[in-house]
């Protein structure tokens, strides 16, 4: 049953409930460099479509970020998203014989590149860029801005990027491609992992695909990632490279690569870094934004190394793809590091579900340890994968303290483990669709979901509703947020049969589902997905 009070109905009843139109949102690349008054932002693409919104990171996590927000002609904030800020780059190096870690510390970028999709109706007069903000209050106020694009040259820039893309696929110069591997469903309600090479030749595009299939297959092999697969698609990038292999700094060596790798970048033997732009352009080419949630770039070099951040790096070295599984648990489930050493920090509860300041049973992954289990648990004294409160994380040696004794988030080659395996499920369990089926009376009405509460809370993004009932029946289909003065249909379906679908880019909050009969009776099914919260 709707769990609405009676209040809440009677707004709706009176309110003027008038459609939704089909939100539109922008896709930007910004680009971010270092000038002699401050941070220069630029943006160097933008495209507009119905794909989902940039998620938020939390506001007390780890660095500082920047504020990007979305502001009406009267310079109110419609919308903000907290994104990394690219200048501050967390370095991992891990041993190749024992796959602990040997090096972590911060580094500064003078360049970098960022990605964000933001709303663009018509309401939405520029986009600022606004100084790092590290606490959890949002900017509401009106604050300098370090960079802002009006509407105007948003639009341009989008007119700008459409015609230069029309250009490359004219263009004589080979071109990328893309390859589906595995498909399991629209990239709007999956996670979807881009593999693209850097250093192989249009000579050795043989080569590359054979490569690729080995790193997708070692991928795909992980537990974790077979256990999830059905919320998963994989593609792969063909690039071709005007020579073979990988810059090798620290031995004089270089090569002319579509995506710029390099060995020894940052003075760093064992760390594989990317030209970022160039890769976002390329991969940019061929997928939308939401068909390339997480970028692994694979380079031509047998070499052992790689890197994390918002693209991973590896190479073909066998113990290469562990570098970038870690990689992957910091990008795309936000695990954090389980080791110790680096920039410790322990003010406040870390955002991150696999480490805590909590060392008792109320610890927030307290449910999986077993009553037998000492807390805090001293290593050595159970089995390693045994959950418990281990002292040590997130480069702290005390003060911070993880699930298990040694995982994958602190060595290189260890199991993920129970707490790791239980966040990513949740990660990847808000892109499975909800079904639910019923039966309707002529000029009935559903809800969905039918359980208490009686609503979704959902992220920012797109929501997905699909239904179906017998032949002969009319049934609409009908969206609801909660406002502040109560419930508000946002978007509807209303055709002359039974099945209706709604494609809604919404804001974050609390959602509905409403199924009416307009005419005719029976059975229906109405299946719908929502954009993480």
């Amino acid at each position: 049953m709707k769990l609405l009070t009676s209040l809440s109905l009677t707004l709706v009843a009176m309110a003027s409930l008038t459609v939704a139109a089909q939100a539109q949102n922008i896709s930007l690349r910004v680009s971010v460099s270092e000038g002699r008054s401050g941070v220069n932002f630029a943006p160097i693409h933008a495209e507009v479509g119905d794909f989902a919104l940039t998620p938020s990171l939390p506001g007390h996590a780890p660095g500082q970020q920047w504020r990007v927000v979305a502001r009406d002609a009267a310079g109110t904030v419609l919308h903000e998203v907290a994104v990394k800020n690219t200048q501050q780059r967390h370095i991992e190096v891990f041993n190749p014989k024992t796959g602990a870690i040997d090096m972590s510390r911060q580094v500064k970028q003078a360049d970098g590149v960022f990605e964000v999709s933001l709303p663009f109706n018509a309401d939405i007069a520029s986009v600022d860029v606004l100084a790092p903000a590290s606490t959890n209050v949002g900017i509401k106020a009106v604050t300098a801005p370090l960079a802002k694009f009006d509407r105007a040259s948003l639009e341009k820039k989008v007119g700008a990027s459409k015609m230069m893309r029309t250009q490359s696929m004219a263009a004589a110069a080979p071109a990328a491609t893309v390859t589906t591997v595995v498909n399991t469903g629209p990239s709007n309600a999956r996670m979807d992992y881009v593999f693209i090479g850097d250093g192989y030749t249009a000579a050795e595009m043989g080569k590359w695909q054979a490569d690729a299939k080995k790193v997708i297959d070692g991928f795909m092999a992980d537990p974790l990632f077979a256990a999830n697969r059905a919320n998963m698609n994989v593609r792969r990038v063909d690039i071709a490279s005007n020579q073979s292999g990988v810059d090798e700094i620290d031995k004089g060596i270089y090569r002319d690569t579509a995506m710029d790798g390099e060995f020894y970048c940052y003075n760093i033997e064992r760390l594989l870094c990317v030209n970022e732009t160039k890769v976002y352009n390329i991969v940019g080419s061929v997928l939308s934004p939401d068909q390339r949630d997480v970028i692994v770039v694979i380079s031509n070099s047998t070499r052992y190394g790689g890197s994390g951040g918002a693209i991973a790096t590896a190479s073909m070295n066998t113990s290469s793809v562990e570098v970038a599984l870690h990689e992957i648990g910091h990008t795309a489930f936000a695990l954090a590091d389980e080791y110790e050493g680096g920039t410790c920090g322990i003010s406040s509860e870390p955002t991150e579900g696999n480490v805590s300041i909590n060392r008792t049973r109320s610890v927030k992954w307290g449910s999986k340890i077993a009553a037998a289990t000492p807390v805090p648990t001293t290593v050595g004294s159970v089995a390693n994968g045994t959950v418990g409160v281990f002292q040590g994380g997130r480069y702290c040696s005390n003060g911070i303290y993880r699930p298990t004794e040694n995982s994958r988030m602190r060595t290189l080659g260890y199991p993920w483990h129970a707490v790791n395996e239980g966040l990513v499920k949740t990660v990847f369990g808000k892109y499975t669709a909800v079904t639910q089926t019923g039966t309707l009376s002529s000029g009935g009405i559903a809800y969905a979901p039918n359980t208490s509460p009686g609503y979704i809370q959902a992220g920012n993004g797109t929501f997905n509703v699909q239904l179906t009932g017998p032949a002969g029946a009319d049934f609409d289909l009908s969206l609801y947020k909660s406002l502040s003065t109560g419930w508000s249909k946002v978007a509807v379906s209303r055709g002359n049969t039974s099945s209706e679908s709604i494609n809604y880019v919404g804001t974050a909050g609390y959602y509905y589902i409403e199924v009416k009969s307009y005419s005719g009776s029976g059975s229906y099914t109405v299946k719908y997905s929502v954009p993480p919260k």
